[in-house]
């Protein structure tokens, strides 16, 4: 299996308003731009964890194409639906995004991959996988009070997966 980088949207590419299009609000060129950085130091494949996987993976990868982003989006997350379906959970208001993001590498045997998400809402096994994009005020290229897939985060997503996932 590929590398895998689990996305999250809003808070890491979607921070602060840049224009519209069809598919809604237009992302940050900065983050759009270090997510490419990724993409090319480590090849790895999108997973879309973020809630924009409800308009659907077609849809997900149209906006890729259309929006000239970089990589190239696979699949998207199940959701707390599927996830209270499978009895990992009993009721959705346990379902965790970390829940979501475990059913989808169990079910297609991910050994490196990394979660990219503002938001801490995944499991603890998943700690060493996972680059919060918020609270960085400390990052030089932060935007709207720490927010966004900063250089810092970037560089740490090829660190999990060119050296700790090898």
């Amino acid at each position: 299996m590929d590398k895998i980088i689990f996305l999250d949207i809003d808070g890491v590419l979607n921070v602060i308003g840049q224009g519209r299009d069809e598919f809604g609000q237009c992302f940050h060129k900065h983050f759009e731009d270090n997510l490419r950085w990724i993409i090319e130091q480590t090849g790895a494949k999108i997973v879309i964890s973020s809630t924009w996987r409800m308009s659907g993976l077609s849809e997900m990868q149209r906006m890729w194409k259309y929006r000239n982003l970089a990589g190239e989006v696979i699949d998207i997350t199940p959701t707390e639906v599927d996830v209270v379906e499978r009895g990992t959970c009993e009721f959705y208001d346990q379902v965790d995004r970390g829940f979501e993001i475990q059913q989808w590498i169990d079910d297609n045997n991910v050994k490196c991959y990394c979660i990219i998400d503002d938001d801490n809402d995944m499991l603890p096994s998943q700690k060493n996988n996972f680059v919060r994009t918020a609270n960085n005020k400390d990052h030089p290229d932060c935007i709207d009070i720490g927010y966004g897939l900063t250089r810092k985060c970037a560089e740490r997503v090829v660190e999990i997966l060119n050296k700790t996932c090898t």
